[in-house]
């Protein structure tokens, strides 16, 4: 009896692992397509200068918001510092203008807010909130400004706004 149970045990442990080894060639191959999919974005987008800092889109994604009445859109971007000093990035640096309005990141999200050592690169999300019916536009790096200075666009890409998930 003993060795009835522990032979069907034994049986059920060699099921279950040929069954994850299946499972994690399906996810191999699914994760293919993902990969090209953003080394297509990444080609998509060219990497920009800006005062040493190297700029470049690795991704765009879009979910609905909650109330489902808007879309939030997640720029992830890379930030490479080729300075030989400290330089701050964040999410307030930029903009998304589509036809006549102009829309400033969700304040709200997790948005990229960090310093880069010199020689290092950093990525993170930029956010904003946009109605539905907004499918491209232009994503601009304009820096925030102190004082009376007005701030200026220094970098802009055009993109296209992928349809919700």
């Amino acid at each position: 009896m003993l060795k009835k149970a522990l032979l069907i045990a034994m049986s059920g442990l060699c099921a279950l692992s040929l069954a994850a080894c299946s499972s994690s060639s399906s996810n191999e191959e699914t994760s293919t397509p993902k990969q090209e999919e953003k080394a297509k974005n990444t080609d998509e987008y060219p990497t920009k200068t800006v005062n040493n800092m190297e700029m470049q889109i690795k991704n765009i994604e879009t979910t609905e918001n909650g109330k489902g009445d808007k879309n939030i859109v997640q720029i992830t971007m890379s930030f490479k510092n080729k300075m030989d000093s400290k330089e701050g990035i964040g999410g307030n640096d930029f903009i998304l203008k589509s036809g006549d309005k102009i829309y400033k990141v969700k304040t709200d999200a997790s948005n990229i807010g960090t310093e880069i050592a010199p020689g290092k690169t950093v990525s993170g999300p930029i956010n904003f909130e946009l109605p539905k019916d907004v499918k491209s536009g232009e994503f601009s790096y304009q820096p925030v400004t102190f004082g009376k200075e007005k701030p200026k666009v220094l970098a802009t890409w055009k993109i296209t706004i992928p349809n919700n998930k």
